[in-house]
């Protein structure tokens, strides 16, 4: 087995290559790449991180995984639609997978976020949470529910969007605000 790189990988898909070659877990090299995307400032550098299509890993669990990773890092940081290589039928699982203990499945099942839900897969509502993470009104929402903590307004993050993007849901209004309360409407 090769050792692991110090090079923080910037794509998903460089990630899973580094996974596949060094054989080492793949939370390590996904922590790395997360580290970069959070950091990463701007709307096009985060897209074009997910952008190229990962080699699949002949592990069904964690190519649906990765397929959930990218599809939810587009919708959690409204990157716009995810990358097309999302939806082929190997990012998909056939029967449900928790990703925690057995007595948190109707929390996991209640919390999920779409992208992991659609491919059986139930986690926390910020499955890739990182101390580098900005602490946008999501995160704070998602901290408050797990702590209670709530901010003062200038621990508030505000996150680049895509001023093209146009929002059409019910709850658009939130999606364009980083207002704390607005967020949680």
């Amino acid at each position: 087995m090769r050792q692991i790189e110090q090079i923080r990988p910037g794509t998903l898909a460089a990630a899973v290559r580094s996974h596949l070659e060094t054989g080492s877990e793949f939370r390590y090299h996904l922590a790395s790449f997360l580290d970069g995307f959070y950091i990463d400032p701007s709307f096009d550098g985060r897209q074009a991180r997910l952008i190229d299509e990962p080699p699949l890993t002949g592990n069904e669990r964690l190519d649906a995984l990765i397929g959930a990773i990218a599809e939810h890092l587009c919708r959690r940081w409204r990157l716009g639609p995810a990358p097309g290589w999302v939806e082929d039928p190997a990012r998909f699982l056939k029967r449900p997978w928790f990703l925690g203990p057995e007595g948190m499945k109707p929390f996991y099942l209640a919390e999920s976020p779409s992208a992991y839900r659609r491919r059986f897969i139930f986690t926390e509502l910020e499955p890739l949470r990182r101390a580098r993470m900005p602490r946008d009104a999501m995160w704070w929402h998602a901290e408050g529910i797990r702590t209670g903590m709530t901010p003062l307004p200038e621990e508030v993050v505000t996150t680049e969007t895509a001023p093209e993007l146009e929002y059409d849901t019910p709850h658009k209004e939130a999606l364009r605000s980083t207002d704390l309360t607005a967020a949680r409407a």
